[in-house]
This record gives structure tokens, sequence and C-alpha cells, in this order.
């Protein structure tokens, strides 16, 4: 049979006609931009507040010409909270600047897909952080700790391409290696998540449970991630934001917790929450609470009143149809976030959440007040985007949490 010729597949001269718009796979959305409601402006160094933690014991019954007490006073602390960068950077050479100026040969403009969009993943990682604790953990190894594939814990904060650090459970300022993640698998094995890696990770001491903390090296986001609801709502004893709470207790959140052994939601616990946060914080009953989860907990939730007529999914407190229902200790809103921690309950008093800023997230501009800077190394352009923020919390009794709670996720996304 003769050649054909040239042809469709080998003649490179073609033109491509691109459809307009591109499919966008990835969850970027970010509902911790939502939940806060305090007010915090600050400028300087550091966030600073009084906290009061001890009342004046002197008060006391007595009978007639009893001696009355000697005079007391109030406790104060103070209470510091530091302010956390996060950057960004994007970088493009001449030439697809001005191949891609527009969508009429292209599928998406170079703005649109390295500016906007990166402002989208900025969001979508301070969203996953925003439950978490401000160390920059997203996950613990799991079973399969070395080779060409490991597993973790939860799959949720792996990127393709993106490096992540091994961290020692008990002493994380010991760092195991490095690695960087190829894909990731949407089927879950025992619980766990695989992820193909960029190369072979050797065996350099780490093992289940070890620590995954976002980048590595001199990128490496450690220790200083904006301090999440995960930290913000605990009950940890230790120094929270210089105050000692293992000399004052009551500055905590109520916890709820089954010392690490996973259990199901209940009734009885949601009520137990509710009942700690009105007793520690004396607030009238009718104050609403925001119970932020995983969407796999919210099954849970829904299942348990999916008999009665009483949750309705009609209230819009944050801009979204969440299920709610009426307690004798407050009306409950149910909001569920795909990057929430898995089997974790957070009962959140919005206004006492703020998000403290200093510079919101924007480019950072030259003089001339452009967003992309020319390289004289190379015919490229670059840009970056920073923020400067803190989340803070208030009273921290009037939030709570719900922890070791039996969940089967379905998908490693």
């Amino acid at each position: 049979m003769p050649s054909p010729g040239v042809g469709i597949t080998d003649f490179g001269a073609s033109f491509i006609k691109y459809l307009p718009g591109v499919t966008m796979t990835l969850n970027m959305t970010s509902p911790a931009r939502q939940i806060p409601l305090g007010k915090v402006k600050w400028e300087g160094d550091r966030l600073l507040k009084k906290v009061h933690v001890q009342l004046n014991t002197a008060i006391t019954s007595v009978s007639d010409g009893g001696s009355i007490p000697v005079a007391g006073k109030q406790t104060y602390v103070d209470s510091e909270a530091y302010r956390k960068f996060c950057v960004a950077a994007a970088q493009v050479t001449d030439g697809i600047l001005r191949n891609a100026a527009t969508t009429e040969n292209a599928a998406i403009t170079v703005t649109k897909s390295e500016l906007e969009t990166l402002l989208k993943s900025v969001r979508m990682y301070e969203n996953f952080m925003f439950t978490r604790d401000g160390t920059a953990v997203v996950a613990t190894l799991g079973a399969t700790t070395s080779g060409a594939t490991i597993t973790v814990s939860d799959g949720r904060g792996f990127w393709d391409n993106q490096t992540y650090e091994l961290r020692d459970a008990t002493t994380p300022t010991t760092i195991y290696d490095s690695f960087t993640v190829s894909k990731t698998a949407r089927a879950l094995t025992n619980g766990e998540a695989t992820l193909t890696l960029a190369s072979t990770l050797a065996s350099s001491g780490q093992s289940t449970g070890s620590y995954i903390s976002w980048k590595a090296g001199d990128d490496a986001a450690y220790g200083k991630v904006w301090t999440g609801l995960g930290k913000l709502i605990d009950d940890a004893s230790g120094t929270f934001q210089s105050v000692s709470t293992t000399t004052y207790p009551r500055y905590t959140s109520p916890v709820l917790d089954n010392g690490g052994t996973k259990r199901p939601l209940t009734p009885t616990l949601f009520r137990q929450m509710l009942a700690m946060i009105k007793q520690e914080s004396g607030q009238d009953a009718n104050r609403d609470i925001t119970v932020l989860t995983s969407v796999w907990d919210g099954i849970n939730v829904e299942e348990l009143y999916e008999g009665d007529v009483r949750i309705t999914p009609e209230t819009k407190t944050v801009g979204l149809v969440m299920p709610t229902f009426q307690t004798a200790l407050g009306k409950v809103s149910i909001m569920t976030d795909p990057h929430a921690p898995y089997g974790t309950m957070f009962f959140i008093d919005r206004n006492e959440i703020s998000r403290a800023v200093q510079a919101d997230l924007d480019w950072r501009r030259s003089d001339g007040g452009g967003i992309f800077e020319r390289s004289n190394n190379f015919l490229g352009y670059y840009a970056n985007a920073v923020e400067i923020s803190e989340l803070f919390i208030d009273q921290r009794n009037r939030c709570g949490k719900i922890k070791d709670l039996k969940v089967t996720a379905k998908t490693a996304y």
C-alpha cells in the first residue's frame, strides 16, 4: 500500500484552534475567608491583648461583726500573636506573554492562568491550613514508609510536583528526608492515600506516624503558617500565644476527645459540647454556633437526624445554604469543608475568630505600579504576591471541638 504522504499527525504547521476556557479539575475554594467575623486591625510587630485569668477572691459570707477579707485583685496576663507571611511567585517568558495575550489562539490568557489562578491556589493552601495547627504538617506517614510509592494518613494536602519534608513526630526539628509528589491515587487503601513519588524515597529513619510538612529546605513552611483552628480551639497544656495554659487552664477551649480511639458521632456528644460552651462562657442560649467539619463527617451529622423534620437546609449565615437545627442551648448550623480534618468537628462562635490582616493578599508592585518585573538574566518576567496576617481568637471557651470521631472517606482527593 503506498504511503499516504504527510498526514495530520505528522504535519507540524497546522493552526491549532483552542476552545475557549480550561476545565478546572482542582478544588480551589476557600471557606476560611467566610468564617471569621472578628474585627482586628493592627500595625507593628505583634498583636497584644490582656486576658482575664483569675477573679478577685476577697469575697465571703460572715456573721454579724465578722471580719472582712484582705483585699484581693483581678489577674490579667498578656496574650501575644505574631504576624505570618504567605508568599507566592510566578514567572513567564517574553514569548508566552505575547503568544497567549488573548484567548484568540490560546485556551486561556497567560495572565489569567498564572496570576489569577495562583491567587486562587494561595487561598486553597490557606484554607487547608485554616483548620490545622500552624505547624504546616499536612499528614502523617502511613504503613508504607519508603520506596517509589508511600502511603499517608490524608491525601488532600498533597499537590502534584510539590515537595514535602519528613519530620520526627516526637522531635519535629529532626528532618529525615524530603520527597516530591508525582501523583496521588484516588482510591484509599485501608484508609490511607497512596502517593507516587518523583524518585524513590530511601529509608532514612522515618516510620509510620512521622510528620509530613509543606515544602522543604529554604522554602520549608514548618512553624511559619498562620495559627489555625486546630490550635486556636484546643485544651492542650503548655503555652498558647504567650499565655501558660498549664497555669491558667481556663484559657482553653472545651474539647471532647476519646483518647485517640475512634467512636461514632451521637446526639449526646453534640449536646454535651453545646452544654460545655454554654456553662463555661455563660452566653445566651439563642446565640448561633457554626459547626465546621469535613464532608464525610457532615454525612454522619445528617444521618443522625434523617428521620426528623427539625433539620432544615435554610440558613445562609456564611453565604451558603446549611442544615440547621435548634436546641435548648442555641441554634447550630453545619458547614462542611472539603479540606477540614477527618473525625473532628469545630464548634465556632464566628465573632471570636479574626483574620488579623496587615497586608491583604495582593501582588507586590513595582514603582510604576505594574505587577511583572523584567528579568535582565533571561527573556522573561516574574511576579510575586504576599499576604501578612494571622488568625486570632478572643474568648477561647466560646468555641469548642469534638475529636476522635469515626469517619469513612471514599476519595483521597
